[in-house]
């Protein structure tokens, strides 16, 4: 009997609650996805540097999914006491008919295990075939082969889910007995006339908080678009206390200004059903505000790191090219003689390489500052503020068109008195060259030197992830003389076979003492490419992963919020009918007051954004040298499919609701 009551009672929610069972799915086929990385590179070819690169993208995807199932964890179980918070009538029959609570436990008990399997059965199957897919995105980003094409199943990332969800489970069918036994029949019966305590706001107050709100986010805001990237240093916290505190404070006044401001308009305040409106979306933000400031800051969350976490990876892709133009690149930070190391270890160069150039970096007390200083408030964004009071590197003009020709291109001419500039930074290469036009005279070692040239060359000279060499000054040899390097560098190219090569090299290197480890960094360029394709790939499958569950928890504990409003007011719109009201101006009441609940969150969501997507772009600029419109353009479609799909769901399940009630 239990069984088949409980087989009833699944068949009715899944027709009239049909948001809660496909965020279940939808939850376990992410979940499922991610975390069924390891498994895909089974399909590919991958040597043991991209091999490395697939285990941190497993590591960080496993270390996120345990955040992820919290997300998901509270999202479950906020929708299950929305289900049972709106079948206590039911139950409360049941009990009138003769049944105990001790039945009507397991009744849930059943109905919840069977929940369970259903969502996770369901969701595993589709995602197990998302994951394909997956595996054929995964590849194309690390930019290697597939072996064949075969259809993979992890067993790792199906007990994971399995354990991960069979635990929040757990927990709902605790909280689900607890409930039920501890209820009072009268309060069954009597829940559905119930609503949330009403606490009317004092009018002046709330108008004081929302200006001391607004005051607070635009402080935020302030310290974030002047201070720049180096808001990421000391002010970050400030910044973040501020908008977050002043987002809670922004919904905490929001349901008194609301009231003040419809009230001032009286010929639209009474007009249709816009005062019923208003006084339910007043009611709700009035209880919810701390939900609603929390979804909030999640939707402005997933938006940001959508931009930029795929802003990142497609930057890092786009700069690939210009860092691995050396087949190997060796460092040494207390400018020794790289090749005498190696000799001194028994690495004889010319048996494994067909070129390389040795060079080095000086220091002279020159920085930023001097050459820059007066720019700085000509520039939007004040990336150079973090580095104004650091020297910039010196080169010899020699070493220089060593690298050039290795590199195939022109070497460069300089007259004894003058100097020349390269970069591989194209955000502020205009600054530079502002300065060279400006003809700014530099001393370097008692050497009064002026620019040689009014363009910034562009060259990179090293292997590495990302570009980092914000100016190099070019001098002549001899303005140089008696300084001591304080950085080595050795770049190279291997012979024909250069694998081979490149694996007996490593081996040789792998043999010498920590020392000598510790005092020479080497990068190969098939290191460059494995590292530089996982940090792309983790990154954008942590800014997807996120942002997409971000995006379906807000939208879902909303719709949610919705749902249970309108089941909870039933009466007040069967008396709207009773007065005359017809079923068209009801769903057009309802068409304004879920899209007014629905706008609120996400417009100070999308403010918050404007400005984090901005800093976001500042950071991925300077990094990888591109913007993210593109990715601003792709975060701005899923908000629509995903978080306008649950609007239109929310609606629609809404009118549905009221029509079978009235």
């Amino acid at each position: 009997m239990y069984f088949k009551l409980a087989i009833k009672n699944l068949k009715r929610s899944f027709k009239d609650y049909t948001i809660y069972f496909l965020t279940l799915i939808f939850g376990v086929c992410i979940f499922y996805s991610f975390n069924s990385i390891e498994s895909q590179k089974l399909m590919m070819k991958i040597s043991e540097d991209y091999e490395n690169a697939f285990d941190l993208v497993n590591t960080v995807m496993n270390i996120v999914s345990i955040f992820i199932s919290f997300i998901l964890g509270f999202l479950i179980i906020y929708a299950n006491n929305y289900l049972i918070r709106r079948r206590k009538k039911e139950f409360g029959i049941y009990m009138i008919l003769g049944m105990e609570s001790k039945s009507l436990s397991r009744i849930i008990f059943l109905e919840t295990l069977l929940v369970g399997i259903l969502s996770l059965g369901i969701g595993l199957i589709i995602g197990v075939f998302l994951s394909q897919g997956l595996s054929v995105l995964t590849a194309e980003m690390f930019n290697v082969n597939l072996i064949q094409f075969k259809f993979i199943f992890s067993i790792s990332a199906c007990v994971k889910t399995i354990i991960c969800f069979g635990l929040i489970y757990l927990i709902i069918l605790i909280f689900n007995s607890f409930s039920i036994r501890k209820v009072k029949l009268i309060n069954l019966l009597t829940v559905a006339k119930k609503n949330e305590t009403l606490k009317i706001r004092n009018k002046k107050r709330s108008i004081l908080f929302f200006i001391i709100s607004i005051l607070m986010i635009i402080s935020a805001y302030y310290i974030i678009l002047s201070d720049g990237m180096a808001v990421l240093g000391k002010n970050i916290t400030i910044s973040f206390i501020l908008g977050a505190v002043g987002t809670f404070l922004f919904f905490f006044s929001l349901s008194g200004l609301l009231i003040k401001l419809a009230q001032s308009n009286k010929k639209q305040y009474f007009k249709n059903l816009n005062m019923f409106v208003l006084k339910q979306i007043n009611s709700k933000i009035n209880t919810t505000f701390i939900s609603m400031a929390f979804i909030c800051l999640m939707l402005f969350l997933a938006t940001s790191m959508l931009s930029g976490g795929l802003g990142l990876n497609k930057g890092l892709n786009e700069n690939i090219r210009d860092l691995t133009q050396f087949d190997a690149t060796f460092c040494n930070l207390k400018g020794q003689d790289i090749k005498k190391i190696l000799s001194d270890k028994g690495i004889n160069l010319n048996e494994y390489v067909d070129k390389y150039v040795s060079y080095n970096i000086y220091d002279n007390k020159f920085g930023y500052r001097d050459l820059l200083n007066k720019y700085l408030t000509e520039k939007e964004n004040s990336y150079y503020k973090i580095y104004v009071n650091e020297d910039i590197p010196i080169m010899k003009l020699s070493e220089f068109n060593k690298i050039m020709k290795m590199l195939n291109k022109q070497p460069i001419k300089l007259e004894e008195n003058e100097y020349i500039i390269f970069t591989d930074d194209h955000e502020n290469k205009d600054l530079l060259e502002k300065s060279l036009q400006d003809k700014t005279k530099i001393n370097i070692n008692n050497h009064n030197l002026v620019p040689s040239n009014m363009k910034v060359l562009d060259v990179v000279i090293y292997n590495d992830i990302i570009k980092h060499n914000l100016a190099t000054i070019i001098v002549n040899d001899s303005v140089l003389e008696g300084i001591v390097p304080v950085r080595s560098f050795l770049n190279l190219n291997y012979k024909l076979d250069g694998n081979n090569i490149e694996n007996n090299l490593n081996k040789a290197i792998d043999n010498f003492d920590n020392e000598t480890k510790s005092d020479i960094g080497y990068k190969t360029k098939n290191q460059v490419l494995a590292q530089s394709a996982g940090i792309a790939v983790t990154l954008s499958y942590l800014s997807i992963y996120i942002g997409i569950i971000f995006l379906i928890t807000s939208a879902a504990v909303l719709a949610l919020q919705q749902l249970s409003e309108c089941d909870n007011n039933i009466e007040r719109y069967k008396l709207l009918t009773k007065i005359g009201v017809d079923e068209n101006m009801i769903n057009k009441s309802l068409l304004i007051q879920i899209g007014i609940y629905f706008m609120v969150p996400l417009s100070l969501a999308i403010v918050h954004s404007i400005v984090g997507i901005k800093l976001a772009s500042q950071m991925v600029t300077i990094l990888v040298g591109v913007g993210i419109v593109n990715n601003v353009i792709f975060t701005a479609i899923l908000l629509v499919v995903i978080y306008g799909g649950y609007f239109i769901s929310t609606y629609l399940g809404t009118k549905k609701m009221i029509k079978q009630y009235i």
